[in-house]
C-alpha cells in the first residue's frame, strides 16, 4: 500500500509487531551457529547450525536451511532442513521443503514437491491422552 507517494518494502513472513507477537529473523544473508531457546517465533532465512529450540513457531523460509535439531510447537519448512524435526503440535512441509532426517510430530502435512528422506513418527498429541 503506497504511503506518501512510496510504497512499503517487502514484509517477511513470520513474526509481526501489530499483533503483538515478537521473535527472531535470520536474514538471507545471515549466518548463526549455536543454540537458540526461547518462547517467540523463529523465522530462517539464511543459514542456522546448532539446535533451535522454541515454544512457539519455526519456519523455515525458501533459501533458508537448518542443519542440526529443531523443537517448536509448529515447524513450517519451505527451505532445506538436516537434522530432527520434533514438533509439538504440527509439522508441514511446503512443495519447496528439502529434508534429511526424522520428524517427530501429531500432525504432519508433506506438500507434492516436498523431499523427504529419513523417518516419520506420528506420535499422538500429549495434551489430548
Amino acid at each position: 500500500m503506497p504511503v506518501f507517494g512510496k510504497t512499503e518494502p517487502d514484509r517477511v513472513p513470520g513474526p509481526d509487531a501489530s499483533s503483538g507477537t515478537s521473535g527472531t529473523v535470520i536474514g538471507a544473508q545471515a549466518r548463526f551457529v549455536g543454540d537458540l531457546e526461547g518462547a517467540e517465533d523463529v523465522v530462517v532465512n539464511g543459514s542456522f547450525e546448532g539446535r533451535i529450540r522454541v515454544e512457539r513457531e519455526v519456519r523455515v523460509n525458501p533459501g533458508g536451511s537448518v542443519e542440526g535439531e529443531i523443537e517448536a510447537g509448529a515447524v513450517v519448512v519451505s527451505g532445506r532442513v538436516k537434522g530432527q524435526i520434533l514438533a509439538r503440535e504440527r509439522a508441514e512441509l511446503r512443495d519447496s521443503a528439502t529434508v534429511e532426517g526424522s520428524i517427530q510430530a501429531p500432525k504432519i502435512v508433506i506438500a507434492e514437491g516436498a523431499q523427504l528422506q529419513g523417518s516419520v513418527a506420528m506420535e499422538p498429541d500429549k495434551k489430548e491422552e
